[in-house]
């Protein structure tokens, strides 16, 4: 049997931790209404496959633009609709980018017309990150760990900045990048440019402030997770930079970064 597919998984991880899809007209359906019954081993891998459609269209179905908000900016991604009890009608740099990333991954087996609407969604999300690295008046930058929906910046108490956030959507972003530059080397180049570079930098400078929040948001600290997104990105960046005979020093701070990463083994 084939190994479950990410974005069914995904999705019904999504299901479980938030409300049904903005989208989605089957509010009262976590999976796939057809999943199997009497006989879950022979009909599994058929309800697989109809759950990968499934899930795919209600993850899309969670990136603006959608039309019970029309104040939403394109590109931007709900965490939940629930907007009380609790309120996670927000945009949220790290969930963001793990879920652009998944969409990207549906790419390469795509047919034509489903590929073009993913690529909407992803250049959406590519002017809401530009949309957003460029406000005014970020109190922790670009490691701001969540926004309004319609793009503007989330002013209420919330425990920032959460660093691992750029270095993810660093990440997600120069998959794409990659992807183009078997296309479009300009358009990649310009993507790198205009929008992974801020965020690289920004990890290169912020990842030894020891003050930054954590995943789940209730400590403060070096944290080995934030860390590990870090250098992976920093690695990464300074492997694209190469391929366009550039050098901004990202390697040596990964270097840096795993040098750091024995304080959090206890050889008890």
């Amino acid at each position: 049997m084939k190994p479950y597919n990410q974005a069914a998984v995904l999705f019904c991880i999504l299901q479980a931790l938030s409300a049904p899809a903005i989208g989605s007209p089957l509010k009262q359906h976590p999976l796939h209404p057809h999943a199997p019954d009497k006989h879950p081993h022979t009909g599994l891998q058929q309800w697989v496959s109809a759950q990968d459609e499934y899930s795919q269209q209600h993850i899309l179905a969670n990136i603006a633009p959608f039309a019970s908000d029309p104040q939403a900016m394109p590109g931007a991604i709900c965490a939940s609709p629930s907007r009380k009890h609790p309120d996670y009608y927000y945009s949220w740099t790290r969930d963001s980018a793990l879920v652009m990333n998944e969409v990207i991954n549906w790419l390469p087996a795509a047919n034509l017309t489903f590929r073009q609407q993913l690529e909407e969604r992803i250049e959406d999300y590519i002017g809401f990150t530009r949309h957003v690295q460029r406000l005014k008046g970020l109190e922790y930058g670009l490691g701001e760990a969540k926004f309004h929906m319609d793009g503007r910046p989330f002013k209420g108490n919330w425990c920032n900045a959460q660093t691992d956030g750029p270095a993810l959507r660093a990440r997600t972003l120069m998959k794409y990048a990659r992807i183009l530059q078997t296309t479009n080397k300009e358009q990649a180049r310009n993507l790198f440019d205009q929008v992974v570079l801020p965020d690289l930098f920004y990890v290169q400078s912020m990842w030894m402030d020891p003050h930054n929040c954590d995943i789940w948001e209730e400590s403060r600290g070096m944290h080995f997770y934030t860390l590990l997104a870090q250098q992976r990105a920093l690695e990464e960046g300074a492997q694209m930079a190469e391929t366009m005979d550039e050098n901004w020093g990202f390697a040596e701070a990964a270097q840096q970064i795993a040098s750091r990463l024995g304080q959090f083994w206890d050889q008890k």
